[in-house]
């Protein structure tokens, strides 16, 4: 078998409890949700539970890599004594995370589709409101759920190497403190900067214009290509970044 194949088939192994955990917790959720739509008499409560739990999901990924990295990092030595370049030791984690949020998005998706759809049944609340504005709808919300849950995944990663390197240099408190400085302080400085013209310059282009209707609205009218770009780059550099600091900066 190919070694990464293999590293893949043991982070599923090792991550498989905490999934299922997850879609335990996720339908106990729900059930909370049926019973207090019950008790209020109103249908439209249980859509909004769906809804919050829909996107919430957005955060799936920084509960998997948090989990998944603190218990690797207990057994340290081990995972970096795997033949495999410290990269692709990270992309098996980020991938088999990213699944799981897929299977649970997609478990989550149908419930909210399902209950806006023939228990609210928003069609009839909304006669505007077709098949195609739900769907478009629903495929542009998924979609960027999955993109920001697996952008955060990657940037806690890239915490987590920082924090290795400062650990083994200066101690784990320290790696603690210069951790969560750094978790406030670079969006903030990258919001700093896409608020910038040259920004503006460099990646505020493509404009893509949304066909949804009036009845199916979204806090987006039009999105643009080059900032699509531009954080696809950002994740790529993060995730050199991490891996060329544990493979690197990092003792076995």
């Amino acid at each position: 078998m190919n070694p990464w194949w293999g590293q893949l088939a043991k982070e599923y192994r090792l991550g498989r409890g905490g999934v299922i955990g997850a879609l335990i917790a996720l339908f106990l959720y729900l059930g909370i949700g049926v019973y207090v739509s019950w008790r209020m008499g109103n249908p439209e409560t249980f859509l909004a539970f769906c809804a919050f739990a829909l996107m919430m999901h957005v955060l799936y990924m920084a509960g998997y890599m948090c989990v998944s990295l603190i218990r690797e990092q207990r057994t340290l030595h081990l995972w970096l004594q795997t033949p495999l370049p410290a990269y692709k030791l990270l992309l098996a984690k980020l991938l088999n995370g990213w699944g799981a949020l897929a299977s649970s998005l997609f478990i989550i998706s149908a419930i909210t589709l399902i209950s806006g759809t023939m228990v609210v049944n928003l069609f009839e609340r909304n006669p505007e409101l077709t098949w195609p504005d739900v769907i478009s709808t629903g495929l542009f919300i998924d979609i960027h759920i999955l993109l920001i849950a697996l952008y955060i995944g990657i940037g806690l990663t890239f915490l987590w190497a920082i924090y290795l390197v400062v650990s083994k240099s200066l101690g784990k408190v320290s790696g603690n403190v210069i951790g969560i400085v750094l978790f406030f302080f670079l969006p903030w400085l990258m919001s700093k900067w896409e608020g910038t013209g040259l920004f503006h310059a460099l990646f505020i282009w493509g404009k893509l214009d949304l066909n949804f209707s009036e009845a199916a609205y979204v806090a987006f009218r039009h999105v643009y290509i080059g900032y699509y770009f531009y954080h696809f780059l950002l994740a790529l550099l993060l995730l050199f970044i991490a891996s060329w600091l544990i493979e690197r900066k990092v003792e076995v």
